[in-house]
Parts: structure tokens; sequence; C-alpha cells
């Protein structure tokens, strides 16, 4: 309904010189109407998904498993206690954070989580976190990993949500380099933390 009323409101007022406009510019337009359908989308997505949290209409099922092996197409070079042979490609900062897990005591393995093919967290978004880590003690550590100039509310909240209703031993971390944001971890902070899971 509110689409509805949005797009009508577009076009009823439109005088002709407007039309004409929107003739000559329809790319342009068609770019904000699009991406003002897509925000209403996430909105009406978002809060509808809470709505049935809170009524218990939604639960958890553990549907995820291991394949015996993958096979990505860019590889990264060996890191330590991996559980593949080859893991699938990593920027910069991905690398400097799996990096220092890897060589903690405390964790068993690790893997690069696919995007797209790997495990994901469905709400209100589909979320594939970068990366699953085990540690010795039998948490199970879901962590993405983000550049200070990229936003992240929608996965920080469902992540955190997914943690919550997952129960003890699953963790979930978004992990920024400096950038302080509200439900995220600093890597600094975050590679603290690890160590006592």
């Amino acid at each position: 309904q509110r689409l509805n009323s949005y797009l009508s409101r577009i076009f009823e007022n439109f005088d002709n010189d407007e039309y004409f406009s929107f003739i000559d510019n329809i790319y342009t337009y068609s770019l904000k109407i699009k991406k003002k359908i897509h925000e209403e989308a996430n909105k009406f997505a978002r809060k509808r998904f809470k709505e049935l949290l809170d009524m218990d209409k939604i639960e958890m099922k553990s549907l995820y498993s291991f394949s015996e092996t993958i096979s990505p197409l860019q590889t990264i070079d060996f890191l330590p206690k991996s559980l593949y042979e080859k893991e699938a490609k990593i920027n910069n900062f991905e690398s400097q954070v799996i990096n220092e897990v890897a060589n903690m005591e405390n964790i068993l393995f690790w893997t690069r989580n696919l995007e797209f093919k790997g495990f994901r967290i469905n709400g209100f978004i589909n979320h594939y976190p970068d990366f699953i880590i085990f540690t010795k003690k039998g948490n199970i550590i879901v962590l993405e990993i983000k550049g200070d100039h990229l936003e992240a509310e929608a996965k920080i909240e469902l992540g955190n949500i997914w943690a919550s209703k997952a129960g003890q031993g699953y963790k979930y971390f978004l992990v920024y380099d400096e950038r302080d944001v509200k439900g995220a971890y600093r890597k600094n902070h975050f590679l603290e933390l690890i160590k006592e899971l």
C-alpha cells in the first residue's frame, strides 16, 4: 500500500513539463524509484521479521553442514588451522584479522564462508558471514569483517539476533578496524575477547 501511494504521488501530480522531463530522463527517475522501493521493502521486511520474532512464529533450525571439500575459484595462501586445504580469497583487512585468529592457541579451526553457497543467517536479509571459527572449548564463532568505510547496520542487527536465539556456545561478531558502531567490535577488542572463548 505504501508503495502504491508513493508511485501514485509521483505520477498523479505531474504537470506536462514534469511528465516530459520524466520521459527524457526515464533512467534517472527509474533508479530513484527503484531505490525508494528497495528502501520501503527493507523497512517492511525488518518490521515484519521483528513482529514474527516477538510472536514466537520464527524458529531456529540447524540446516547447515560443512562440505567434505570446497573448490573456490580464487584461493589464498595457506594460513594455519584452516578447515580445508584451500580457502577462498580474502581481502587485506580480513587477512590481518583471520591470521591473528588462526594463530591463537584456543582456536581449533576456521574456514572462509562461501557467499551464496555457505552458511546463511536467514532473516529480513540473507547474511553470509565471512568466517566460521570453532574453538577448543566448543564455541562456534560466526565472524563478519568490514572496512571502516562500510555500513553494516542490518547485518549487525540480524547477526546479534541469531546469536541470542542460537543459544550458548554460538557467537556473532561484526568487526571494524577502528570504527565504533553500536553492536559491532573494533578489531583489537574482538581479538582480546576471542582468546577467552
